[in-house]
């Protein structure tokens, strides 16, 4: 069933969608050094790979941000790569290997 709102929407309490998941992961880094940790993931409500139409689905969109007393001076990149429907490789570069807490969000075309 799809509902279309042409107004505003205003969401009261918490919101929930088996397309949208978020968590954090904390990272060792090392001193300038590109470092990576890979966060697993399923989105139990994006659609499967149609066998009788070979175009690929569109990938999870990811942001991530780092919990820092100090953002864009130790910390000098984070990102993400291999996005992907089970899951996404986030990337740190920090100037000191102080542990740092990356919070991630990912959200997918749902199965409507």
């Amino acid at each position: 069933m799809t509902t279309t709102i042409t107004g505003d929407l205003i969401v009261e309490g918490a919101l929930s969608a088996a397309n949208i998941l978020f968590g954090s992961v904390v990272m060792s880094p090392e001193v300038n050094t590109p470092t990576s940790v890979e966060v697993l993931f399923n989105h139990p409500n994006v659609p499967a790979r149609d066998l009788l139409n070979p175009l690929p689905q569109p990938l999870p969109n990811v942001m991530v941000t780092a919990v820092s007393q100090e953002p864009w001076t130790k910390i000098r990149e984070l990102g993400t790569r291999f996005s992907s429907a089970s899951g996404v490789t986030i990337y740190i570069y920090r100037t000191n290997g102080v542990d740092t807490v990356v919070n991630w969000l990912s959200w997918q075309e749902p199965n409507l």
